[in-house]
């Protein structure tokens, strides 16, 4: 039966940009960092997803400014309009312009941690914009921490030692909001706060409910270490991260990236245990690792080349293996729902009572929730 109403709705221009009648396909901008467009987007193609809101909540020093520009190239890259919200008069400009991103073609609102002012630029960016144009922008928030009200100010000349009342969390509540309903593509920084829980991740994510609620992936990282080679020179910071929340990628699992002491963030490291997982990669002797289908003789099966630890984490080793199939299947199949049959496709309870669909025998395997904890 055609749907009438859908029709004449479709008639009217002040319903037209809202209503959606086709699937759109996904885009992303990309971190350049595969592992961090895995946790982010289940995908090695993936990052970041258009027209919706991501967020980052890490620790200070792991690594988010840097992806954060990363994106932003990206999103130049791409043509999209691009803007910062700086909150902490944090903006490398130098920075940013050796990363190759062009500055005068970026509008920095700010420093400024006033949450009125920036819900009023938000609004006044999203006006007169269609709903493609608002996801054909790139906001990146950088950071969501250090927001307050005009009346925290306030008291603070005052010299009042008040508490706001509980303004804050809901202005950021409301700020949520407005950028959930603007449609902007936004990457927001956030920092963490120590949890005192006993099980889970050690840090938990600050700054309202209502922007983990409206975000379409957060990544939040867990733990740092730092990186040294055989002579004990510091190489970088290896960070642990994983999903907190995703819409494209699963819950809790988690991988690492690397931050460079040299400076930047490894674009290859992270994934070493998947790919030998996967069969993709295996070690010929102690030390030494070698990729299956790349680095062995096809006749004989002779190995041709070796790759010392040391020396993985290049293009040259790692670019074919993200461009390899079986390699994207497997860990798409482990970060998403890649080729994933969801349980309750095949099945409808309601005509399986009346006994017009047979009963079907598929019980997932449940972990003991013990089990599970002891585990972590």
């Amino acid at each position: 039966m055609a749907n009438k109403l859908l029709a004449k709705m479709k008639k009217d221009k002040a319903f037209v940009d809202l209503l959606t009648t086709e699937k759109k396909p996904i885009e992303w901008l990309s971190t350049n960092c595969i592992s961090v467009n895995l946790l982010l987007s289940g995908k090695i193609r993936g990052g970041i997803k258009k027209g919706s809101i991501s967020m980052i909540a890490a620790g200070s020093g792991w690594g988010k400014s840097m992806i954060g520009y990363a994106v932003l190239k990206s999103a130049q890259d791409s043509g999209m309009n691009c803007f910062i919200i700086d909150t902490e008069n944090s903006v490398n400009y130098e920075l940013l312009t050796k990363l190759g991103i062009d500055m005068k073609e970026v509008g920095v609102f700010g420093p400024t941690n006033l949450i009125p002012a920036i819900k009023q630029f938000i609004i006044k960016l999203a006006d007169g914009q269609t709903l493609e144009e608002r996801r054909n922008t790139f906001i990146l928030f950088d950071s969501w921490g250090p927001l307050v009200t005009q009346q925290s100010v306030d008291k603070g000349a005052e010299g009042s030692s008040a508490a706001d009342m509980g303004s804050t969390p809901r202005f950021k509540n409301e700020l949520a909001n407005h950028l959930l309903g603007a449609g902007f593509t936004t990457l927001v920084m956030n920092h963490v706060y120590a949890s005192l829980e006993m099980y889970g991740d050690p840090y938990k994510i600050p700054g309202g409910m209502r922007l983990i609620f409206n975000a379409d992936s957060i990544m939040l990282g867990s733990s740092a270490k730092k990186e040294k080679d055989k002579e004990k020179n510091i190489l970088g910071k290896i960070i642990t991260a994983g999903v907190a929340k995703g819409r494209s990628a699963k819950e809790f699992v988690k991988t690492q990236y690397l931050i460079l002491h040299a400076g930047g963030i490894s674009p290859y490291y992270g994934l070493l245990d998947e790919a030998m997982e996967s069969g993709c990669v295996f070690k010929p002797k102690p030390g030494y690792y070698a990729r299956t289908d790349y680095d062995v003789d096809k006749e004989t099966g002779e190995v041709i080349k070796q790759w010392r630890e040391t020396e993985l984490y290049c293009a040259q080793f790692w670019i074919p293996l993200y461009k390899d199939e079986k390699f994207r299947h497997y860990v798409e199949n482990k970060f998403a729902f890649e080729d994933q049959v969801l349980i309750s496709s095949n099945q409808d309870v309601m005509k399986m009572l009346n006994g017009e669909q047979e009963i079907v025998d598929d019980a997932p395997e449940i972990i003991d929730s013990e089990e599970y904890e002891d585990e972590e």
